[in-house]
């Protein structure tokens, strides 16, 4: 294709005459007939993606090892070097449930079932869907228990705590009914957790505001608005999705390491405390290091306010799961 002295002398987009290499009116640039050609096409591609990549790594680097400098850079104007929050955020959260070990944000429905809060209405929401009539509480809470062992048998062969606290004893005869409906359950379980395992994806988002807002509650005395509080929490979630990803995969390659060597787990690798335990001092450990940073209270303020930052992400995980278990019970219907 050829470009005529005609049209390279008025903007294509918006027709104005053009007096240099961009438009006036409208700021598009000027064609050149070299830009048809398959060597220009590669050399922008190569050109965008070394840039995109360039100022994604550089924000990965600054976000896990300057803790809170992102946000404080952010608010200086300091913004072409870096990559925006929210595609920064996204970005990390296509990694994390691309290469995730932890699911910590899907919740299948058998744990659903058994988890605090709104137990009760969630099993009841459930049975009412899966048997077409109205059961009473006991019997939901039966079949709930039924339905959590069936997808659960090694924490029950292993005896851990894990299984369900509400009053599900395994009953020693099950009618043809209830083997229907527990069967029944089973299925819709199944499109369940395919379908909460993909909005999950969406989901998280939700939990940026959830502690933009928290923080505000605490941080009203000292007139941070919403805006600075929504960029801290948007990296501050994207860190953590990275801790996660980093640490799931740093503790499977230990476990495997240890079977290598010695052929078994060692005790502390075989439940699930001492991995937690070794999580939270880490999210508490670099929350702790971005509010300082980018707060700059005193060392005793920032303590504190990493203390209610903590409890705010507990309660946001809360409330995106139950968030999720009904986005997900009315999408599927």
């Amino acid at each position: 294709m050829e470009l005529s002295g005609a049209c390279a002398a008025v903007c294509a987009n918006c027709g104005a005459p053009l007096g240099g290499e961009y438009c006036a009116q409208c700021g598009e640039r000027r064609m050149h007939p070299d830009e048809h050609t398959l060597r220009h096409v590669v050399g922008e591609w190569f050109e965008a993606f070394s840039h995109g990549e360039g100022r994604l790594l550089k924000s990965l680097r600054t976000l896990l090892f300057q803790p809170g400098e992102l946000t404080r850079e952010y608010f200086r104007g300091r913004r072409v070097p870096y990559t925006r929050p929210v595609a920064l955020f996204f970005a990390v959260n296509l990694l994390y449930f691309l290469l995730a070990v932890l699911q910590t944000f899907n919740t299948s429905l058998s744990t659903q079932l058994e988890m605090a809060p709104l137990t009760e209405v969630k099993q009841a929401m459930i049975m009412r869907r899966v048997a077409g009539a109205s059961i009473s509480g006991t019997e939901s809470a039966a079949f709930a228990g039924d339905y959590w062992r069936t997808e659960n048998p090694s924490a029950m062969n292993a005896g851990k705590s894990t299984e369900p606290t509400t009053a599900t004893s395994a009953r020693a005869v099950v009618s043809a009914h209830d083997a229907n409906v527990l069967g029944a359950l089973q299925s819709y379980g199944k499109r369940y957790d395919e379908r909460t395992d993909a909005l999950s994806r969406a989901l998280v988002i939700a939990l940026v505001p959830m502690l933009a807002c928290w923080l505000w509650l605490a941080l009203v005395p000292w007139r941070r608005g919403l805006a600075e509080l929504s960029i801290f929490a948007t990296h501050a979630w994207a860190a953590l999705l990275l801790i996660l990803l980093v640490f799931g995969w740093a503790w499977k390659g230990l476990a495997n390491a240890m079977l290598w060597f010695r052929g078994e787990l060692p005790a502390f690798l075989q439940t699930d405390g001492y991995g937690s335990a070794t999580l939270g001092l880490l999210v508490l450990a670099y929350l702790y290091c971005a509010l300082r940073n980018n707060f700059r209270f005193s060392w005793v303020g920032s303590a504190a306010l990493c203390v209610w930052t903590m409890a705010g992400l507990y309660l946001s995980l809360e409330l995106y799961r139950v968030l999720l278990f009904f986005v997900t019970v009315y999408a599927l219907h």
